[in-house]
């Protein structure tokens, strides 16, 4: 199943928070503290190539009633 296209994109700089490899995911937050996460199917760079600290550009798909990471890069 795919989502629906989104309303719009935007680009939200976020900091990598806690990386969990067991389990595909890795949690982020913005800077006006909004919580997001990357799974291992999100396209970027790859889980393993993130580090708890790291900066990244998120690009987010906003939909009528959700947001979504569409793909990650490492800014450091």
């Amino acid at each position: 199943m795919s989502l629906p296209t989104p309303v719009r994109e935007a680009h939200v700089l976020a900091v990598v928070q806690e990386i969990l490899p067991a389990t595909g995911l890795a949690y982020l937050t913005d800077e006006r503290a909004g919580s997001w996460a990357v799974t291992k199917s999100t396209p970027g760079c790859g889980l393993t190539q993130l580090q708890p600290g790291q900066q990244v550009d998120l690009t987010v798909a906003h939909h009528d009633d959700f947001s979504v990471v569409s793909a990650y890069t490492p800014l450091d």
